[in-house]
């Protein structure tokens, strides 16, 4: 099976199939679908209306059609007129095989700590998604079960801390009378949160976080974000937590929220030829938006180029030519709280060059300030970086990052020069959210 791309994905080519399918059942698909940004692309000139960045080809349900015509790729989610959600929290029962004598946990914690969770995503979401805490399981739609054993173990070392069956969440019933959509309903009926690991007893902090990730997929994300600072990344015992939903995160369930139920992504048909991805490197001059990134917090403004995808990080700014998670090429703009490029050298350059050959290291000016660039070569991954470090002279360093496919260096070349260009550095802001070094 090939898999159709562009708008033919989403329109003409599948109209028999619709006829035929439409008579049969559908079963949800076993094979994986790898998220594309031309489908994406195709998709988003259907609905305008989705923020961005998000992560929506993550959250896809896959869906094969009894009759064999294809698969269809389709949203799936609570229904709006199931808000808020009744859910039933039981108190966990702790055994003295489990506690700790010297440093009790109290189980009234840890189901405050789903109650957290739970606020979390009401307040993330803007209240898209609510809960209504209950005190019977027979009128609940959703249990969160806290376990008072340790996580199961998978291969190696991996340990699970959350467990949620998504196999039979969402059903397809045919297609909806009206709009080109499924007809589906969804419902998942328990999450199962671990109390210990291999150490003990977790935390109370440790199991919002862990009920934080599963109620995402509670709320109909079947496979993970990929990228590892959103809270839906796909938790591994000892990664960083991360502060509730990021940008990312909000921005996809949002979007998935407020999407008709059932929405087709695309439809992927048996026999279709796969369309050219349309991945070329720019020709001609750059064309720069015509708006400026401003960032006050930082005190910076930067021109991507028109049509990049554009969005604000903790410390800085990122466009991509693609989306976040599937780009040809990027750029970033973070601001570093270091004296000087030299102090910020001596702790991050080798593991700079660690990335590949060094291509090119000069010094130059950018915005009247001194400056040090680095051209680096990754064989391994076929990319090249372009990291430019920026001084301030006032506490703050930038550091300017742009990447690129290796064979396509000299097309790209021209927009890092000119996106360097357009940067624009201005004043310490009065609530700069990094205190400044002082020179030395």
């Amino acid at each position: 099976m090939t898999q159709v791309r562009g708008l033919e994905a989403m329109l003409g080519i599948a109209g028999l199939a619709l006829g035929c399918a439409a008579r049969g059942e559908f079963a949800v698909s076993s094979l994986p679908y790898t998220p594309d940004r031309h489908d994406y692309r195709a998709f988003r000139e259907l609905h305008p209306e989705l923020l961005e960045p998000n992560y929506l080809p993550f959250m896809l349900h896959r869906f094969r059609a009894s009759h064999g015509e294809g698969d269809v790729l389709a949203f799936c989610r609570w229904p709006l007129e199931d808000m808020p959600i009744p859910v039933y929290v039981p108190r966990p029962v702790i055994s003295e095989a489990v506690q700790n004598e010297f440093d009790p946990k109290d189980p009234d914690a840890y189901v405050a700590a789903v109650g957290a969770a739970l606020d979390v995503w009401e307040a993330g979401l803007g209240g898209l998604v609510g809960f209504e805490r209950v005190d019977r399981r027979e009128d609940a739609r959703l249990q969160i079960t806290l376990v008072a054993t340790e996580g199961p173990r998978e291969s190696g070392d991996r340990q699970l801390l959350g467990r949620i069956d998504l196999r039979q969440a969402c059903r397809v019933h045919g297609w909806e009378t009206e709009g080109d959509r499924l007809a589906v309903t969804f419902a998942v009926p328990e999450v199962r949160i671990y109390l210990a690991d291999r150490h003990g007893l977790l935390g109370a902090d440790q199991v919002e976080w862990i009920t934080l990730h599963e109620l995402g997929h509670a709320l109909g994300m079947r496979r993970h974000s990929p990228i590892p600072s959103d809270l839906m990344y796909e938790m591994v015992r000892d990664r960083i937590q991360v502060d509730g939903l990021s940008v990312q995160d909000a921005n996809s369930f949002i979007s998935l929220y407020r999407l008709a139920n059932g929405t087709i992504f695309a439809r992927m048909v048996p026999g279709a030829e796969m369309a050219d991805p349309d991945s070329h490197p720019p020709s001609g001059p750059p064309r720069l938006d015509g708006e400026s990134h401003e960032d006050p917090r930082l005190g910076f403004s930067i021109r991507p180029p028109a049509g990049w995808l554009r969005a604000e990080t903790a410390r800085g700014m990122v466009a991509v030519d693609g989306a976040t998670w599937d780009y040809t090429a990027s750029l970033q703009v973070i601001v570093q709280r270091y004296p000087t490029i030299e102090a910020y050298l001596d702790r991050y350059e080798s593991s700079y060059r660690r990335h590949g050959r060094v291509l090119r290291d000069v010094t130059l000016e950018v915005d009247g300030y001194p400056a040090r660039q680095l051209m680096i070569a990754n064989t391994d991954l076929d990319v090249v970086e372009e990291i430019t470090f920026i001084e301030a002279g006032d506490g703050r360093v930038f550091v300017v990052i742009a990447d690129c496919p290796l064979d396509a260096t000299d097309a790209y070349r021209p927009w890092f020069d000119a996106m360097l260009a357009s940067l624009e550095i201005w004043d310490v802001p009065k609530d700069w959210p990094f205190s400044p070094a002082p020179r030395p």
